[in-house]
């Protein structure tokens, strides 16, 4: 696990992958120490000691970063060659505001200084900070990968240390070393709080302290069809048009950072300013669903790429935060982040991942669903026919549904529909064709095209006549269209209906492809998942060795 990089390589990284900017090729490093001072009233000071060489022969630059929620107080260290000693000196600071995925959104403040060829060095800078919410983990090699590495923790009588996966308590002064963590753990999570207290409960309340003079929603501030359906009492109707309102007139803007990251805004706000990030938009759907009666709950939430199991309530754990509502005794997990996502489906993001519903008493830990509620499934329904000009010529309907529909419904709020299907059409079909009709809501989007096939496509071997199906969509750009990237995380079928066609018997059973031949029609259902999809999926080459042949046309 090599952190030490070059700053291009490291700012990068912190940019797309998350985590502080330290280090530089090449040097070693042989020991790094923390040292964490908590004080009264939750003031806390943090001492970053390390110790290393420089024996490439040619000037290193180290870098490493403070973020936003702590104040950078000191910095000091002297480099050693031939037995001679010399300042460091530091170089101005550089501000990245970024993502740091090892918590949460964090602008960092980035220093640097050179370190000359063939040298020891020491350095160290402190920082002070006031949340406590923020010491949240350790890394098992730190962040250089040090020979020695060690983490210690000082805490007043009043305060304890909790830990993940651990029953022990911690409190005075202790320290963590590599040898401390578990078998597979490459970070400990921990938590900070007051003796005698749950770790669950010290966060809800620390949470609930942060947002307790938020201001209910104004009425008059929300659209018409939510206000009549209020009238009418508490419904699902009445759910999903708020969740809808959120999700469509909230624009969705990853800006925040350190502890605006996790305060949100109040409600009333995000709606005159039209935009929030996550919390935000949790805020507002949460404190809609209040305003009508329901049971509701801010949950606090991470997507998938966080490789951990939430079960620990640190915020290095999360990265993002939904809405639970409950209904029928069930749990709906609403994301407005995600523009193409149906109300009762969790977003992409968070499927089958963990949450952690603040304030409720029992059961706070929940697990996501790993599927979709509405699952995607695409038509394409032939009826193949030879025209007056006895060319081969075809009508098809193709109907996207439930998810695959959404790709349509959300091009169609920046351009015109008509020119979003003709695009998407002309994309899967690029020989001449004529779109007759079509259709486009939350559910479904339904394309009615009809198309003379060239001359070439036809042959006529004896008394057999055939089509070649070449004609058909490219596998490939169809799944473009409909997974946009995403096919690895949810299922889905593949339909296709083939009217007056009939294909060659042999077809493998086992490759997730059900086949069905009845008189003049041929039916394939495509089973799409996570295993057999992608550009080398098994149904990939199914599609391109088995039925990307001449079949033949039966009138």
């Amino acid at each position: 696990m090599l952190k030490n990089t070059t700053f291009l390589i490291t700012l990068l990284a912190s940019l797309f992958a998350g985590g502080s900017i330290y280090g530089a090729e090449g040097l070693e490093f042989s020991l790094e120490k923390t040292v964490v001072l908590v004080q009264a009233g939750g003031i806390y000071q943090t001492t970053n000691y390390f110790e290393g060489s420089n024996e490439t022969g040619t000037e290193q630059t180290f870098y490493f970063s403070v973020s936003e929620t702590e104040k950078l107080i000191s910095k000091q260290g002297t480099f050693t060659i031939n037995g001679k000693s010399q300042k460091i000196r530091f170089e101005s600071n550089l501000t990245v505001s970024t993502i740091n995925w090892s918590s949460v959104f964090n602008g960092l403040r980035t220093y640097s200084f050179a370190v000359p060829a063939n040298c020891l060095f020491k350095f160290e800078y402190q920082t002070t900070a006031t949340e406590l919410i923020f010491l949240t983990d350790i890394f098992k090699d730190g962040i250089n990968d040090a020979d020695d590495f060690f983490y210690e923790i000082t805490l007043p009588e009043n305060m304890e240390a909790s830990f993940r996966h651990r029953t022990e308590k911690k409190s005075g002064h202790f320290v963590i070393s590599s040898q401390d963590f578990l078998p597979e753990e490459e970070r400990m999570y921990f938590l900070v709080h007051p003796k005698g207290m749950e770790p669950n409960d010290y966060f809800n309340e620390w949470f609930s302290e942060k947002i307790k003079d938020h201001e209910n929603i104004n009425p008059e501030y929300l659209p018409e069809n939510i206000r009549n359906l209020a009238k009418k009492g508490k419904s699902l109707e009445l759910a999903q048009a708020c969740y809808e309102y959120v999700q469509e007139s909230i624009v969705y803007l990853d800006i925040e950072n350190g502890l605006n990251a996790l305060v949100p805004r109040q409600a009333n706000q995000t709606i005159q300013n039209k935009f929030g990030d996550c919390k935000d938009m949790a805020m507002l759907l949460h404190q809609l669903f209040r305003a009508f009666g329901f049971e509701s709950y801010l949950t606090v939430s991470k997507t998938s790429v966080k490789k951990d199991v939430y079960d620990f309530p640190s915020i290095a754990m999360a990265n993002h935060m939904i809405v639970s509502l409950v209904w029928d005794n069930k749990i709906i997990y609403l994301d407005g982040t995600e523009k193409q996502c149906l109300f009762g489906d969790p977003s992409l993001q968070i499927l089958g991942t963990e949450a952690f519903l603040l304030g409720k008493k029992t059961d706070a830990y929940q697990n996501i669903p790993e599927t979709l509620l509405y699952q995607p499934n695409l038509l394409f329904d032939y009826e193949f026919y030879l025209n007056a000009s006895n060319q081969p010529a075809y009508r098809l309907k193709m109907n996207f549904r439930e998810k695959f529909a959404l790709v349509f419904a959300q091009l169609n709020n920046y351009s015109d529909n008509s020119e979003t299907i003709r695009k998407a059409v002309n994309y899967l079909i690029p020989y001449s064709h004529k779109i007759d009709s079509s259709l486009t809501d939350k559910h479904q989007t339904s394309i009615y095209i009809s198309c003379d096939l060239p001359t070439s496509y036809y042959n006529v071997v004896n008394d057999q006549k055939y089509i070649d199906l070449k004609c058909l969509p490219d596998i490939n750009k169809l799944m473009h269209v409909v997974y946009n990237g995403d096919s690895a995380r949810f299922a889905a079928d593949f339909n296709f209906s083939f009217n007056h066609l009939k294909f060659k018997p042999g077809f493998d059973v086992n490759k997730g492809i059900d086949f069905e031949s009845v008189n003049t029609q041929s039916k394939f259902n495509m089973h799409l998942t996570k295993e057999n999809t992608g550009s080398k999926g098994a149904l990939i080459n199914y599609w391109k060795t088995y039925i990307l042949k001449p079949a033949t046309y039966l009138p």
